[in-house]
């Protein structure tokens, strides 16, 4: 994706051999959209060394991840549950962990109170973050950034924080999720057990966040077309949270789909969307590693605060929503409204977009 002239801003700072600590303490869906950061750090900012540190399951997003050298993994909704000494402790030997490791550079991603005092305790000479001195805790980090964030995606938005040390960023900036070959064969041998035999195969993401989700009818709606019109192989995906709007969506449908909700690890669905030919997706995590694996189509469902920002990065996507750029905004969504727009996106329209896509896999595989 072309990014154009937003990349050239920054005076680079020049260090060999560095020992680089990325904090990325977010969900999953930023965690995809921060890879970049890591290929440019690992290639052009002389990194020697590269650890990330990641929240709980997010942090498999990173598995095998060539630019990595350590990934530390924490669990904040297990730490919140011990007690008040047993939390010390741990806090504490983390600490000693990180400044055991000897970084020159810690780079706070999204710069919350956590990751800036971890940024300041790890012992980096070189503390980049975003400007947040407003917010108490700007003072952590010696290169504060201030970050422009209306009009601009979260990638070009994060890239600010590494620019003064990468040089120049190319104009194409993509994201990158690994899979490895005994994931994908335990992915076909899954698709094999499920009988799934079907020449295309369609994923449906119909969860996620409350107001987020367009309705699960029209999701059913969409999957019994897809299985009249293209003999699809409809699926559903999401995680537990999700299981019960997938069995909404399944009992609407006059046909029965593939219901994965709640059944995969966050790798095991990675894996399972690289075999996929499409995907329909609410906002979500899952919906920015589908995007990311480049190999399945990815119509995504928006309403309209999010379509600058969290705008799906990369080619292999299409963004549907009746927003626009002028409805985009971040400070105190009204999430009321949101959802209006996001409920003015009918099934036809999502037909219409998903008709070329499909017709597409099926001149492809005359051609084959």
């Amino acid at each position: 994706m072309n990014i154009g002239n937003s990349l050239k801003r920054g005076s680079f700072i020049p260090r060999d051999h560095r020992r680089i600590l990325v904090l990325a303490i977010r969900g999953i869906g930023d965690m995809v959209l921060i890879t970049p950061l890591l290929r440019l750090l690992k290639q052009r900012a002389c990194a020697e060394y590269l650890a990330v540190m990641a929240d709980g399951v997010t942090a498999e997003v990173f598995d095998h991840n060539p630019h990595i050298d350590r990934l530390f993994v924490i669990d904040r909704s297990r730490s919140r549950q011990l007690p008040w000494i047993s939390g010390l402790r741990e806090w504490a030997s983390l600490v000693s962990d990180l400044r055991h490791e000897q970084f020159d550079t810690a780079i706070d991603v999204f710069s919350g109170p956590r990751s800036a005092s971890l940024a300041f305790l790890c012992g980096a000479d070189d503390r980049y973050g975003e400007d947040f001195r407003t917010s108490g805790r700007g003072f952590l980090y010696n290169y504060p950034t201030t970050i422009v964030r209306d009009g601009r995606h979260i990638v070009e938005q994060k890239l600010d924080l590494v620019r003064p040390l990468v040089r120049d960023i190319d104009d194409d900036v993509e994201l990158e999720i690994v899979t490895t070959t005994s994931e994908r064969d335990h992915a076909n041998a899954t698709l094999s057990q499920l009988g799934s035999a079907k020449p295309r195969r369609v994923g449906l993401f119909p969860g996620g966040k409350d107001n987020f989700m367009w309705p699960a009818e029209r999701f059913a709606s969409v999957g019994d077309w897809l299985i009249k019109t293209y003999n699809a192989e409809v699926m559903l995906f999401g995680g537990p949270r999700d299981i019960s709007v997938c069995k909404r969506v399944s009992e609407k449908m006059a046909s029965t789909p593939i219901d994965l909700s709640g059944k995969t690890t966050l790798r095991e669905l990675i894996a399972l969307l690289a075999e996929v030919d499409l995907v329909i997706s609410n906002v979500t995590g899952p919906m920015h590693i589908a995007v990311a694996l480049k190999k399945p189509k990815v119509v995504a469902l928006y309403g309209a605060a999010d379509t600058v920002q969290y705008a799906p990065w990369g080619a292999s996507s299409i963004m549907l929503t009746k927003g626009s750029p002028g409805d985009a905004y971040w400070r105190k969504v009204d999430y009321h409204r949101d959802f209006e727009f996001l409920l003015n996106i009918t099934v036809d329209d999502v037909c219409d977009r998903v008709q070329p896509l499909m017709e597409a896999l099926t001149v492809s595989e005359t051609h084959a």
